[in-house]
């Protein structure tokens, strides 16, 4: 461990570690083992040790404590009783120091050790206190720290020290994302959610499927369908100066977002969902947020491409993304405060094997086939993709002007529907997946996966895919067909046309891995899990079940006179303060009120005297 006067500093380890020994032997243990050495400590001006890493200050250099307090009473203003406060960033300990002294008596505090070094460098260097036996320790793999987070009885209230939490970032976003798994197995409560999609576009169908299903998840869901209104768009095209139609196409789509504020005033939801394109601007996302509307935005786009979340990104409180790494800081940098990974899907119910009669096998089979629009790369590529060794049908719109593939293209390029999608995928042998792009050849920057990838899989049908960076973590090397340059891909057709045991053993395998792990439910059940680890008393406690009626009734503080109300609800429902006093307005005619039921029904009157959202 590098030091700067390190004369003036005694080494507390021993001190400190023989203080912890019998609670957490094995963390001990481990960090005696540990060489340390992560952080380079160094005297603040206020004469406290201080740390440095990578040239970054992991503490103030002026005076860590007083930072550290600062630091503690920002996170004490959201810390609710009953939920363990999990502090992610080691460091030196003061800022989980400052924490322990300000916390109210009955809040529990744990730290997340990923390395047992970490806690070696922060031991070495001051006496810690009677504080350091008091928290609660999660240490080890990623894996281990969310199963010893998921056995807490206690909602989580993660609180992040940013200096010292960067130095463990991809053990701390494993260990989250393993945790977020377990979440979302447990989920038992019901949300109120309003799903607001685009005019039209490719995540209309999208926003279509999550609706299903939370639908299916028991969820109750506001569908702010915002696609009747496709046709009084597309008029504003008509006008031949663009600047006109941009303005009228702008104007209306504020327009409908001034209608979905009033849909949400009346029937007020737990969470807004949006969908890519959908009709949002930052002023409504802003009176929203001045509401304490709950946001999040699915954003199935790629972020190079469609740069319009520039301007939304500070708007919603969750970005759910399909790409990683430069997506997550373009966002944050335009200033997206919570951004997570949220792959692509299929729904099950639509995208599924199919037994077709003689003459749709003849309409829709061929060898080969391809679904999509006509972008560059594709016009490029597909032609070179073309045999008399085998047959060849390609389908979807925008091919205007693509001579060489003309006469293999169906309908004349007529837009086709999701079942007519899905028969073709049945009918194909082996369905080419090009991701599209705006180059001549395969995507430079290939990285998200679309959703033809899950649609194929879970119709059971064999594809070609051209290789994605994010492939690998969404299915396995024998269960997708990839291909890395264009040259590969007519020998691979014709080694697979010639193994039809071996197509449908792949084919089969994809599918059990989407039914598993990649349908809309699945991806519901994160983007809920994620903004419930982060909203533990709003979210998360609807989610965990929490507002239903059995577990009200059975929390110890509740009075009796409110448990015997809640008693008149099924234990698995959801009940809010409206229902209670909806409750006793139903059962209350003829007889005198109890003191308890006044006071519900007088603040359910102030509830609905201030929930005005226009």
């Amino acid at each position: 461990m590098a030091r700067a006067g390190a004369g003036a500093l005694m080494n507390y380890l021993a001190q400190n570690l023989d203080s912890l020994r019998k609670l957490h032997p094995a963390l001990v243990q481990a960090t005696q083992d540990s060489a340390g050495g992560s952080l380079t400590i160094v005297a603040s001006k206020e004469g406290s040790p201080s740390a440095t890493q990578g040239g970054h200050w992991v503490h103030s250099g002026y005076d860590p404590r007083k930072e550290a307090r600062a630091w503690a009473e920002a996170r004490l203003l959201k810390w609710k009783e009953g939920e363990l406060g999990v502090v992610l960033g080691v460091g030196l300990l003061y800022h989980v120091e400052a924490l322990a002294s300000i916390k109210s008596p009955g809040s529990r505090l744990a730290v997340v050790v990923p390395d047992a070094a970490a806690l070696k460098d922060a031991a070495s260097v001051r006496p810690m206190g009677a504080w350091f036996t008091a928290i609660e320790w999660i240490w080890g793999t990623p894996e281990a720290m969310a199963e010893q987070l998921a056995a807490k009885s206690a909602p989580l209230r993660f609180m992040t020290y940013a200096p010292a939490a960067r130095l463990h970032a991809e053990a701390h976003g494993d260990m989250e994302a393993r945790l977020r798994r377990v979440i979302a197995a447990r989920q038992g409560g019901q949300l109120h959610v309003a799903v607001v999609g685009p005019i039209y576009g490719g995540s209309l169908p999208v926003a279509r499927h999550v609706v299903t299903a939370l639908e299916s998840l028991g969820h109750r869901v506001t569908w702010l369908d915002q696609s009747p209104h496709r046709a009084s768009y597309d008029l504003f095209g008509s006008y031949r100066e663009p600047r006109h139609r941009l303005t009228m196409q702008g104007r209306f789509a504020d327009m409908l977002s001034l209608g979905v504020i009033t849909h949400l005033a009346e029937d007020p939801p737990d969470l807004v969902l949006a969908l890519a394109q959908a009709p949002l601007n930052l002023s409504v996302l802003e009176h929203l947020r001045k509401k304490k509307f709950l946001t999040a935005m699915w954003f199935v786009e790629n972020h190079r491409h469609l740069t319009y979340w520039q301007q939304l990104a500070g708007g919603y409180d969750y970005w759910f993304v399909i790409q990683q790494a430069g997506c997550f800081d373009a966002l944050k940098r335009a200033g997206a405060r919570q951004v997570q990974y949220l792959p692509m899907a299929a729904d099950p119910a639509q995208h599924r094997p199919l037994t077709l009669t003689p003459s749709e096998q003849n309409e829709y089979g061929a060898d080969v086939s391809f679904v999509g629009a006509g972008y560059a790369n594709r016009r490029k590529l597909l032609p070179e993709w073309l045999s008399k060794d085998w047959s060849f049908k390609l389908w979807g719109n925008e091919w205007e002007g693509a001579d060489d593939v003309k006469p293999v293209l169906q309908r004349g390029g007529a837009r086709i529907d999701t079942e007519t999608c899905i028969k073709v995928f049945n009918a194909t042998a082996v369905n080419l997946n090009l991701h599209s792009c705006s180059g001549d050849g395969l995507d430079p920057e290939a990285d998200f996966v679309n959703p033809r990838t899950f649609e194929l899989a879970a119709c059971g049908a064999f594809q070609l895919v051209d290789d994605r960076s994010l492939l690998p973590d969404l299915f396995a090397s024998d269960e997708m067909i990839r291909f890395t340059s264009a040259a590969q891909v007519p020998p691979l057709i014709r080694t697979w046309l010639a193994d039809a045991t071996g197509r449908h053993a792949i084919a089969a395998a994809a599918r059990r891995r989407v039914l598993a792990h990649h349908t809309y439910e699945h991806r519901m059940k994160d983007l809920l899990a994620a903004i419930g680890m982060q909203q533990p008393d709003r979210i998360g406690a609807m989610v965990r079940g929490d507002r239903n009626a059995g577990a009200l009734a059975r929390r110890a503080d509740s009075p009796p006179e409110l448990t015997t109300l809640l008693r008149r609800f099924p234990s698995d429902q959801r009940v809010e303060l409206k229902d209670v006093a909806a409750g006793i307005r139903a059962n209350g005619a003829g007889r005198e009120l109890a003191r308890e039921e006044l006071l519900i029904l007088m603040l359910d009157s102030y509830r609905s005297e201030t929930r005005d959202l226009v």
